[in-house]
């Protein structure tokens, strides 16, 4: 690397030097901009990069999915449409009875067969996996995503196990970053209450003293 570009500030992977990546790993050369070149390898790899990158999203993360997100029924038509880059749609089975789904891009209502909503249903919250773009979407999962995406570009275009062996370890190590990247930002705690509850202590000594006596009254 020359003395220029060790000065230039680092900053998020772009898609354009993702497919380098996966052009570089199979002995091809990069290209300077993507969106005027006709080369096949670069088409393919752009294609294997983006199709990773939705099916990877498909597993829900804490930067991709919302709960008890609201939809609102447009009154002119009577129906909830769903944005398209929703990939995952699933209404609280207890609160609504299993009547609502989504049937292509509209809530349908199973109870009445249609995607024609009641007067009395406003709207309807969902928990929903969002799927965002390469730019929207964390540097860690980016990085999995171009690792993963160079193994499988390379078994499938030139069908060499040397080059998959090579880059199965920088994809574990990538994966294992990106699930460190993910606990920390979702914080998850099997003591935690449900929506709006703060976290249960771990251990108060106070209240075990409520097991023996309470106010001169043995409880426990």
């Amino acid at each position: 690397m020359g003395l220029a570009n060790q000065g230039i500030t680092p900053g998020r992977t772009t898609l354009l030097e993702a497919i380098n990546v996966l052009l570089e790993n199979i002995g091809e050369q990069p290209v300077d901009a993507f969106e005027k070149e006709q080369i096949q390898d670069a088409r393919i790899a752009e294609h294997t990069i983006l199709e990773l990158h939705r099916e990877g999203q498909l597993r829900a993360w804490s930067w991709n999915s919302e709960e008890f997100y609201p939809f609102e029924k447009d009154q002119a038509t009577k129906e909830i449409v769903v944005p398209a880059n929703v990939v995952r749609f699933t209404v609280d089975p207890y609160f609504y009875d299993g009547r609502f789904i989504l049937r292509g891009q509209k809530v349908y209502d199973k109870l009445n067969r249609t995607t024609k909503l009641p007067d009395d249903i406003k709207e309807i919250h969902a928990n929903v996996v969002w799927l965002l773009t390469w730019d929207e979407s964390p540097e860690a999962f980016n990085r999995y995503t171009t690792i993963r995406a160079a193994r499988v570009f390379a078994a499938r275009v030139m069908g060499s196990d040397s080059i998959v062996k090579y880059t199965a370890a920088d994809e574990q190590a990538a994966l294992t970053e990106l699930m460190r990247v993910e606990l920390d930002q979702s914080q998850p705690n099997a003591l935690t209450g449900g929506r709006g509850l703060g976290p249960m202590p771990t251990y108060q000594p106070g209240m075990g003293l409520l097991r023996g006596v309470y106010g001169g009254v043995v409880i426990g």
